[in-house]
């Protein structure tokens, strides 16, 4: 399957997506395009990579516009490769409203799990190809410590002042 990716500069370093035929199915955050290749590459050895800016310019606007603190991050189509509770738990990130938190425990539970698959909730956090479209960034632990973020805890935190600001002069 060929990827198509692209990237942009932005206030948390530069920011790489990938997207296959179907929609968004990778997202990094680092310091250099070649560095992020190289992760894009480990997490999805495929034979086809290409860039193409214009192709996936509609991302890029939406994400430019979302770390300039224009509000919520635009709906992208996303193709995302997880197990079923994988899904389930991405789609409870999805669930959280833009400038809020969750507890890794409350997302537990609002799936109707025990407080107890919190560390399973972490790690299904863990594993979303596409932070910020997937917005693992909201999820904090139990005493609202900043916890795990693939790309940083401080990216996390910058992140999150990011929403709160925005939604305070919104």
């Amino acid at each position: 399957m060929e990827l198509t990716y692209t990237s942009l500069e932005s206030p948390l370093g530069r920011v790489l997506l990938a997207a296959s035929c179907r929609g968004i199915c990778w997202l990094g955050i680092g310091d250099t395009d070649a560095a992020l290749l190289a992760v894009l590459r480990a997490d999805w050895p495929s034979p086809g990579l290409r860039r193409d800016d214009s192709g996936l310019a509609y991302a890029t606007d939406a994400l430019g516009a979302y770390l300039a603190g224009c509000g919520p991050c635009a709906t992208l189509p996303l193709d995302l490769a997880g197990t079923p509770f994988q899904r389930r738990v991405w789609a409870a990130l999805r669930a959280i409203p833009y400038g809020e938190t969750r507890t890794y425990r409350a997302i537990a539970e609002s799936l109707g799990l025990g407080p107890g698959a919190a560390r399973a909730v972490g790690g299904a956090g863990a594993a979303n190809p596409v932070s910020l479209l997937v917005p693992c960034h909201r999820a904090v632990g139990s005493d609202g410590t900043l916890r795990g973020f693939r790309w940083s805890v401080a990216r996390k935190a910058w992140l999150l002042a990011l929403e709160r600001r925005s939604t305070a002069t919104g």
